[in-house]
């Protein structure tokens, strides 16, 4: 797949962050612009959620009561609407997200290691979810990167020593949960700092929708929204050109756009089952 540096100078600079982030996250980033997720997310308070530190420097979260809200989304819980779709801990229902990681936990004899977790521990900053109905998961964060972990077997919370090691998937979901599992590897990789931004097409269009979004927040038109994308001098030699190629442009990234804010995201971005055995992406 094709990657290539783009304009990131200004107020693009402030969406490089973007760059390495798996769908899930790009999901959080369209969800969290939803104006009617926001008047939700507003009713929630911390208190909501239990939140201690274990060994390690293992962030603990489970939620104190239903959250029905946050389902009603697709979320496990609602995560603070400002922070961006590497900090928020957006945790995602399997039956909205059925491709993501997962791991079995079995027992762990003294003489046994576990890789993961030593992999993982050196890397990335951990936090663990359990939710209401026992059900655990992780949020991996590390290198730009978030991957979140289902786990099946074993509680990790549990006083005996244990050892995960990945679920393969089976013929029918083999290659989306394959390449969630590679996505995952992202996180050992190299130093996204220390890196330029390489983006694919379909990485471009969206950033190009998150930061149309933001635009049309401020009431910018479309022509503003351009000047962002593209620079001032480059929209007034081609907004006008009846052939309509930047304003086809600007007008396909903000529909876009706006369908995933207002849910394709769980279809377009999750993964989300339409209905018995049929996926929408």
């Amino acid at each position: 797949m094709k990657k290539y540096p783009l304009k990131s100078d200004g107020v693009l600079k402030n969406y490089d962050y973007l760059w390495r982030m798996s769908p899930d996250r790009w999901a959080w980033e369209y969800l969290r612009r939803n104006r009617e997720f926001q008047r939700d997310a507003a009713h929630i308070g911390d208190s909501q959620i239990s939140e201690r530190v274990a060994c390690h420097n293992i962030r603990i979260l489970k939620p104190r009561q239903t959250q029905s809200l946050a389902e009603r989304w697709g979320l496990l819980m609602l995560p603070d609407l400002h922070a961006n779709g590497i900090n928020a801990d957006a945790i995602w229902s399997p039956s909205v997200f059925p491709d993501q990681v997962e791991v079995n936990v079995t027992p762990r004899a003294e003489t046994e290691t576990c890789n993961i977790f030593e992999r993982t521990m050196a890397v990335c900053k951990v936090t663990h979810f359990t939710d209401q109905i026992g059900r655990e998961f992780l949020l991996l964060r590390g290198k730009g990167c978030v991957i979140q972990v289902r786990c099946f077997g074993l509680s990790l919370l549990s006083m005996e020593d244990v050892r995960m090691k990945l679920i393969l998937p089976d013929f029918d979901t083999y290659d989306r949960k394959i390449k969630a599992q590679q996505e995952a590897m992202r996180v050992f990789g190299d130093d996204p700092t220390a890196e330029t931004p390489l983006w694919t097409k379909t990485t471009q269009i969206l950033r190009d929708g998150v930061i149309a979004l933001d635009c049309l927040e401020l009431d910018m038109s479309r022509r503003d929204i351009a000047v962002v994308l593209y620079g001032l001098e480059r929209v007034e030699a081609e907004w006008s050109d009846p052939k309509r190629a930047m304003k086809d442009a600007v007008k396909y990234i903000v529909n876009k756009a706006e369908s995933l804010r207002d849910g394709g995201y769980l279809v377009e971005l999750l993964g989300a089952q339409l209905g018995p055995d049929q996926l929408a992406a």
